[in-house]
């Protein structure tokens, strides 16, 4: 409230409380009695007299005609306030709502794309686990082709090893088949001797004896002895040993014995006699055995003939021995 309101509010007061005009004499008590003022009529001869008077007073009309004007001007802003609250309300729930809706349409579209998915990744799974069934069946199936590659292997190997042993086998038969030199007509002569027909039997004999003999050893220990070469200081044995891992096929060269004393021979140097094992490889064919067999029996090495023994056990625990891959 401005100064102007509360001012106009003093003057309606000081106008309402205003004195009473003096009272007329009573001629008597039962008149004054009857003829006594009504007070409401009073107060509103008071106001009339106030309005009068407000109407006469030029400065309290000018400040009532601008409380009139503010007033009016005040309802004024405050229908516009309300409309516009009401306007902005209006578009606040508006906006609410789209926003609402725009939400729930997400949500929805959210909740659609989930959906695929989960559809696509239980497709996927399906899709995997029969993968992971080929897979397993594959591998099943190589490790079945794997044995039998094995298999076939070991049996390719086994064949090649007994064609070897046949091989030398034939090869040792038809050296010991070969027909004797042609002996010059002296020996021709010396044959038709009876003695020398005798002779020639017993030596025949005992020939077939070491071929028999020898054809046991080779039956048992895999060893064949193809030729001896000897010479004024060594003799040299042409051996191949056969076994489930190949042939092996060496030369085996023994120093003859002599005594202590240099030349001169003896029965006592027979342990010094040294041997000296020299391997014969072919790159092709035994790659297989030079992958097995180890370093001392892929190179040449010398050794006495109290080792001879163990030597020749060593390579047998190689060539029969089974080895993995």
């Amino acid at each position: 409230m401005d100064v102007e309101e509360r001012d106009l509010l003093r003057v309606e007061e000081e106008s309402i409380v205003a004195p009473l005009p003096p009272p007329r004499p009573v001629l008597a008590r039962a008149r004054s009695a009857s003829r006594q003022p009504d007070p409401l009529a009073q107060i509103r001869h008071r106001r009339q007299g106030s309005a009068s008077d407000s109407e006469r007073d030029p400065g309290l009309r000018r400040r009532l005609g601008d409380m009139t004007k503010k007033y009016e001007a005040l309802e004024g802003k405050y229908k516009a306030l309300r409309e516009a609250s009401v306007v902005e309300a209006q578009s606040n729930f508006e906006k609410l709502r789209k926003a609402t809706e725009q939400k729930a349409k997400d949500q929805d579209e959210v909740i659609a794309a989930l959906k695929r998915e989960l559809a696509a990744q239980s497709k996927t799974n399906t899709e995997v686990k029969t993968l992971r069934a080929k897979l397993a069946a594959q591998e099943a199936e190589n490790a079945r082709l794997t044995a039998e590659s094995k298999a076939l292997s070991a049996s390719l190997q086994d064949s090649r090893n007994e064609i070897r042993a046949l091989t030398a086998k034939l090869s040792t038969a038809r050296a010991a088949s070969e027909p004797p030199a042609k002996m010059p007509g002296s020996a021709v002569k010396v044959r038709a001797n009876q003695a020398v027909a005798t002779a020639v039997a017993a030596k025949s004999e005992e020939v077939k004896l070491l071929k028999l003999k020898e054809d046991l050893y080779s039956d048992l220990t895999g060893l064949m002895i193809r030729g001896i070469q000897r010479e004024a200081d060594e003799d040299t044995y042409d051996c191949i040993q056969t076994g489930r891992n190949g042939t092996l096929r060496f030369y085996l060269t023994v120093s003859h014995q002599t005594s202590a004393v240099a030349g001169t021979p003896g029965p006592t140097s027979y342990e010094d006699a040294e041997f000296a094992y020299t391997p014969l490889f072919d790159a092709m064919n035994d790659q297989d055995l030079l992958d097995i067999l180890p370093d001392y029996l892929t190179e040449e090495i010398a050794f006495p003939r109290s080792s001879a023994a163990k030597f020749y056990t060593k390579v047998v625990d190689c060539m029969s021995r089974k080895f993995e891959e």
